[in-house]
C-alpha cells in the first residue's frame, strides 16, 4: 500500500497493512539487535584497545552505536543488552557457546515476537537462572512465555504481566530478597528549582505505590468527585486538568488532610501548619504577594485569598511594621495558635546567628510571667518570642535582655558588648515594609 492509497483504504485494509508492516519492522529490528549484540561482543573489555569501540576512538559500544545510528544512548544500551544476551558465552578458545534463549531468538528473527516482549522474557528467565533455578526450568519458562505470547497474540504489556506471574510460581522464595532490594532503593527528593516550582523525583516500593495509587483512584473517582466541572466565579467550565495535574492536586489534598488530623504529632502544642506571611495593607488592597515559610518564591494575592478561605493550614497576618497582629489571650502557656504566629514572625530562635527552627524552640515571655502571687506578664503575641533551649536558658542567666518594641522582639546587649545598649531587632520576617520603630 502506498501513501496515496491511505485516504481510500477501508478500515480492515488499514489494519491489515499495519499488522504486515509491523511484522516487517520486527524482522528489521531483530537484525539491528543482532548487529548490536555483535558490536557488544567485539567491544568487550578484555579486548582492550583492540576492541571495536575503542579502536574507533569511543569509550564504550553504547557511544559508538549512538554515533553510528543517531539513536539515543538509552535505546542503544537496550539493543546492546538484548543482543548480547541472545548470544552464547565466549569460550576460552575464542569460540561461542550455545545460544541461551533459542526459542526467543527464533521467534524474534521470524518477526513473530515483539522486541519489547523478547526483552521481557529474557529478563525474567535470567532472573530465574540467577536465583539458581535448573536449566530445564528456565528453558521451560522461556518456551511457555514465547508460545503463549504467539498463540494468544499477547501484547508486550500482557507478556510482562504473565512473565511476572510465572516467575513467582517457579520461584516463590524470590519475593523476599527482591523486597529487600526494593526497600533499599526507595527514595523521595524534593526541592525548589530556579523557576520557583517545587520539583522532585521518587521511587516507591510496590506496597507504597499501591497506597498512592489507591488513594488517587478513590479521590479521583467520578462517584466521589461528581460531575467533571469546576466553578470559577460566575462561570462553570469543564475540568480540563491533565492526569498528571490531577495527581499533583490529589497528593497535595491528601497531605493537607493528614496534616490537620487529630492524631498528627504536635510541635509546640500545634499540629502541622503552613505559615503564610502577608501584610495587612496588601491583604486589604487585594494586591501584592505572600510568602510561605521555607520557600523563596512568593505566591500571588489570589493564592493568599484562596488559602485563607479553604486551606486547613494556618495563615498569619503581619502589620505594616512586620509585627504579628494580636490574637492571643492572657494565660501562662501560649496557645497553639499563638505558637504558630510566633513561628511565622520569628522564623525560629531569635538570637542572632542561631539557626534553630521553630520546632526546636521554647516560647519565652519578654515581660516575665512570674507566679500566681505576682502580677504576671501577658501571654500575648506581642509579649512572646521563640528561643532555643540553650539561648532561653542563657537569657535567664546572662546580662542580655529581651524586650518588645512595636510588636517586634529586640535584644539589648550588655554594656561590655555595646556601651550604648542599642536594641537589636531579631525577627526573620520577610513581609516588613519599613524599619520597625
Amino acid at each position: 500500500m502506498l501513501p496515496a492509497d491511505l485516504p481510500t483504504a477501508s478500515g480492515v485494509e488499514l489494519l491489515e497493512e499495519i499488522a504486515a508492516s509491523e511484522a516487517q519492522l520486527r524482522v528489521l529490528q531483530a537484525w539491528v539487535i543482532r548487529l548490536a549484540g555483535e558490536v557488544g561482543v567485539r567491544s568487550r573489555p578484555e579486548l582492550g584497545d583492540e576492541g571495536l569501540s575503542r579502536s574507533q576512538n569511543f569509550t564504550s559500544p553504547v557511544a559508538l552505536l549512538a554515533t553510528v545510528t543517531g539513536a539515543s544512548a538509552k535505546e542503544c544500551k537496550s539493543r546492546l543488552d538484548l543482543g548480547k544476551r541472545l548470544r552464547g558465552e565466549m569460550m576460552l578458545g575464542g569460540g561461542e557457546g550455545p545460544a541461551p534463549y533459542p526459542r526467543v531468538a527464533d521467534a524474534l528473527d521470524s518477526g513473530e515476537l515483539p522486541i519489547e516482549a523478547a526483552a521481557t522474557i529474557v529478563r525474567r528467565c535470567r532472573e530465574l537462572a540467577d536465583r539458581g533455578c535448573a536449566p530445564d526450568v528456565v528453558a521451560g519458562a522461556e518456551e511457555t512465555l514465547v508460545d503463549q505470547t504467539l498463540s494468544c497474540h499477547l501484547s508486550a504489556d500482557e507478556t510482562a504481566r504473565m512473565a511476572i506471574h510465572l516467575r513467582e510460581v517457579l520461584d516463590p522464595d524470590g519475593a523476599e530478597p527482591r523486597d529487600q532490594i526494593h526497600q533499599q532503593l526507595r527514595f523521595l527528593t524534593i526541592g525548589q528549582s530556579p523557576d520557583g516550582m517545587i520539583r522532585g523525583t521518587f521511587a516507591l516500593t510496590p506496597e507504597q505505590g499501591g497506597v498512592w495509587r489507591s488513594s488517587f483512584q478513590a479521590m479521583q473517582s467520578p462517584r466521589v468527585t461528581g460531575p467533571r466541572f469546576l466553578e470559577e466565579g460566575d462561570y462553570v467550565t469543564a475540568d480540563d486538568r491533565t492526569s498528571a495535574q490531577k495527581n499533583a492536586d490529589t497528593i497535595t489534598e491528601l497531605i493537607a488532610r493528614a496534616a490537620g488530623a487529630d492524631d498528627m504529632p504536635r510541635i509546640n502544642g500545634a499540629t502541622t501548619t503552613l505559615n503564610l506571611h502577608v501584610t495587612l495593607a496588601d491583604l486589604e488592597a487585594g494586591r501584592g504577594v505572600g510568602y510561605i515559610d521555607g520557600l523563596d518564591e512568593p505566591v500571588p494575592m489570589s493564592t493568599v485569598e484562596q488559602m485563607r478561605c479553604t486551606s486547613p493550614m494556618a495563615v498569619t497576618l503581619f502589620g505594616d511594621r512586620g509585627e504579628v497582629l494580636f490574637h492571643g489571650k492572657t494565660k501562662r502557656l501560649f496557645t497553639a495558635a499563638q505558637n504558630r504566629a510566633l513561628a511565622a514572625r520569628d522564623g525560629g530562635c531569635v538570637w542572632p546567628n542561631c539557626d534553630r527552627p521553630p520546632s526546636y524552640c521554647e516560647t519565652h515571655h519578654a515581660d516575665e510571667w512570674v507566679s500566681d502571687d505576682h502580677p504576671p506578664g501577658r501571654t500575648d503575641i506581642d509579649n512572646g518570642v521563640l528561643l532555643c533551649h540553650f539561648h532561653h536558658s542563657h537569657l535567664h542567666k546572662a546580662d542580655w535582655k529581651l524586650v518588645m518594641q512595636g510588636g517586634v522582639p529586640h535584644l539589648i546587649p550588655p554594656r561590655w558588648n555595646d556601651p550604648e545598649q542599642t536594641p537589636i531587632p531579631t525577627t526573620r520576617r520577610r513581609t516588613i515594609t519599613r524599619p520597625a520603630a
